[in-house]
């Protein structure tokens, strides 16, 4: 039985929700390896610097060498890896 349009726009509504959250899961990050995603944000527990040569920022335009995140600053978009020169981060899955 196909699915109508209200059971998938509910769908998606859930799945959109849950991201907000976080509940897709999460990972602390405070070494410098590349992490693989998806993740939707960072969130920094210590000021943290983004190494953008080493990783998969896909939604950041004009990206320049390293984005430094301070502490409690969380960044949103949809990002494919990330690789820290310093700092600790709280990066949040993507349903």
């Amino acid at each position: 039985m196909a699915n109508t349009k209200e059971e998938i726009l509910l769908k998606d509504l859930k799945k959109l929700d849950m991201n907000s959250l976080g509940q897709c899961g999460s990972i602390i990050i405070d070494d410098t390896v590349e992490h693989t995603g998806p993740f939707i944000a960072f969130t920094a527990l210590a000021e943290a610097v983004i190494d953008t040569s080493e990783c998969d920022l896909g939604s950041l335009e004009d990206q320049p060498d390293t984005i430094t995140i301070p502490l409690g600053v969380t960044i949103f978009g949809l990002f494919e890896s990330v690789e820290l020169d310093s700092g600790t981060i709280i990066a949040y899955r993507r349903c």
